[in-house]
């Protein structure tokens, strides 16, 4: 079994490097005192903070927290996807790998934007070998018929932006749900939770 983290990912006890050459993975950097966002090195990214608002919240949005959600910063990364991520552990606290980030704390982590890069360059990174992984992307370049009719286009960004918000098996559920679609127009019908969870999906690949 393979899985796959911001380090990367493991099979058996042998691990390989997350994948190389995509042009939206994020790069850090530094700036005039200042972590490059992932909103400049990756498309991804920069779709990601204009849909949370991160765009164009004060400060940029790094200080930004989702009360009901408990989703922060600028990518409002919910507590699952820290956890994923390894920088929070499953009773909610900061873990080692955020402390070499300088985070112990969510305040912290919010008045930390190099660690907020951090993060969100490895969530990126996850999230693409995910979808790779489970083929969504490689139906980048191409179209599906959304859940109204209209073209909904496949772009890396795109697919990644939307499983930020849903997940890569939802996205890779979604796919599948159009495809199958398209060659059998009379299927059954979605249920309430499916039809929510698509236009999730749909949303964030035409953002």
């Amino acid at each position: 079994m393979e899985r796959c983290d911001g380090q990367g990912c493991r099979r058996h006890g042998q691990s390989r490097p997350p994948l190389q050459g995509r042009r939206f993975q994020a790069r850090a950097g530094a700036g005039r005192g200042k972590a490059r966002t992932a909103g400049i090195g990756s498309a991804p990214g920069a779709r990601i903070a204009r849909a949370e608002s991160g765009a164009t919240h004060p400060g940029e949005g790094y200080g930004a927290r989702n009360a009901a959600s408990g989703a922060l910063g600028r990518y409002q990364l919910t507590p699952q996807a820290l956890h994923d991520l390894g920088w929070k552990d499953a009773g909610g606290g900061w873990t080692a790998l955020a402390a070499r980030h300088g985070v112990g704390s969510d305040e912290g982590f919010l008045s930390n934007p190099a660690a907020q890069e951090a993060a969100m360059g490895a969530y990126l990174r996850r999230a693409e070998a995910l979808l790779d992984r489970n083929g969504s992307l490689g139906r980048s370049g191409g179209a599906v018929t959304g859940l109204d009719g209209a073209p909904v286009p496949l772009t890396e960004a795109g697919l990644v932006a939307a499983a930020h918000r849903r997940g890569a098996g939802s996205v890779a559920r979604y796919l599948a749900h159009r495809v199958a679609a398209a060659s059998a127009p009379d299927a059954p019908p979605l249920s309430a939770q499916d039809r929510r969870a698509f236009a999730a999906v749909e949303r964030r690949l035409r953002d």
